[in-house]
């Protein structure tokens, strides 16, 4: 078990104890008082052990090694588990929102005294301490369930000193700011739990990383002699398993021993920057050779005599990917050409080039002529 694991479950534990501590208090007096808010309070508390008893189990699971079954490990059960508690959360929610308003139509009496609210207040506090440190470990065990956990704690702080704030308006006689309190973390709870829900969803589905995080990929990969491009970077994400791939166009005349040393220089760089686990592909990046580009450069230029809204051409390129060959190069057209004609003349001249030298894909990028 890892130390960063270990530290999780610790936190997650300490969690579980302490708001089992806090929900008894907060019940005792909800009963004694009879304060609808408290006991709103008091039973998110409640929801707390048990969405943090998700957690422990998912942070378990997550760490089973991977199987036949299962190549990339269990890590996705910790966005199970973010779901399951989002969705609790939700319920929690109606239900107090239902609790508040009924409350509000049929007002009950509530005793309350100033000890009360400091012992609330206090309540507060602790959790926000709670929320403080889950909040380190989850960051230095890059563990995303335990962030939720911990933005979990500082929205219960919230509604806590909510609910001392509020019952010292009851203190001195609106009794109904009771309920109103009871409806608004009601209305809190749904909010943050929603939002909770859709990005653990996003998780499990396949949620695109960060731009930052390609773009210092492709940083590292370009950053070895004799790359010459980065392309077709996938990467997934599993817990706080990463897999990701791409592919690496190398000069032809390297040799198989140089190229596959680069590639598995650059799968360990990748690795040491604790990135994730990386696959890379080669592929041979060239120009046309001389002659050949002297041929596609006349097939060009006399298909521009015969459609003059083409003006111009440049950046011929030849790549070679997986023993399939690919022409790319930039087609310039007159301003204020239709688009549906650029297209057509593109697609015609495409498959010209296709014709004659037989590449697997002509790729040509319209532009306008003098932008």
């Amino acid at each position: 078990m890892g130390e960063n694991h270990s530290l999780s479950l610790k936190v997650s534990w300490l969690s579980i104890f302490v708001n089992t501590f806090l929900a008894v208090v907060q019940f005792i007096i909800g009963i004694l008082t009879g304060s609808i808010s408290i006991m709103v309070d008091a039973t998110d508390s409640l929801r707390d052990i048990a969405a943090t008893g998700v957690v422990v189990f998912s942070l378990n699971l997550s760490q089973r090694p991977a199987d036949t079954e299962h190549p990339f490990g269990h890590g996705r059960i910790e966005d199970v588990g973010g779901i399951i508690i989002s969705l609790l959360l939700v319920l929690v929610g109606f239900a107090f929102l239902k609790d508040s308003f009924l409350r509000l139509i049929h007002p009950k009496h509530v005793t309350m005294n100033f000890l009360i609210v400091g012992i609330m207040a206090l309540v507060a506090a602790i959790k926000f301490y709670l929320g403080f440190i889950t909040q380190v470990i989850s960051r230095k065990a890059s563990s995303q369930i335990l962030e939720a956990d911990a933005f979990h704690h500082y929205t219960d702080c919230i509604t806590t000193f909510i609910v001392a704030a509020g019952l010292i308006f009851v203190k001195i006689g609106f009794t109904y700011v009771d309920s109103i309190l009871g409806f608004i973390i009601a209305l809190l709870i749904i909010y943050w739990s929603s939002k909770m829900l859709k990005s653990f969803t996003d998780n499990l589905i396949g949620k695109r990383a960060p731009a930052e995080f390609y773009n210092k990929v492709k940083d590292i990969a370009l950053s070895f002699n004799f790359v010459k491009g980065v392309h077709d970077i996938e990467i997934h994400t599993y817990g706080d398993n990463r897999i990701i791939s791409l592919h690496i166009e190398l000069s032809p005349g390297l040799l198989l021993e140089e190229a596959h040393s680069i590639a598995d220089s650059i799968e360990k760089k990748i690795y040491s920057e604790k990135l994730g686990r990386c696959i890379v592909h080669m592929d041979l990046k060239g120009k046309a050779k001389a002659a050949e580009k002297i041929e596609i450069e006349k097939i060009i230029k006399d298909f521009l005599s015969k459609n003059k809204c083409a003006k111009d051409f440049h950046g011929i390129e030849v790549i070679t990917i997986e023993e399939l060959t690919s022409l790319n190069f930039h087609l310039l057209f007159e301003k204020g050409t239709p688009l549906n004609k650029t297209h057509a003349l593109s697609h015609e001249l495409s498959g010209i080039l296709k014709q004659k030298f037989g590449f697997a894909k002509v790729n040509i990028h319209m532009e306008p002529y003098g932008r």
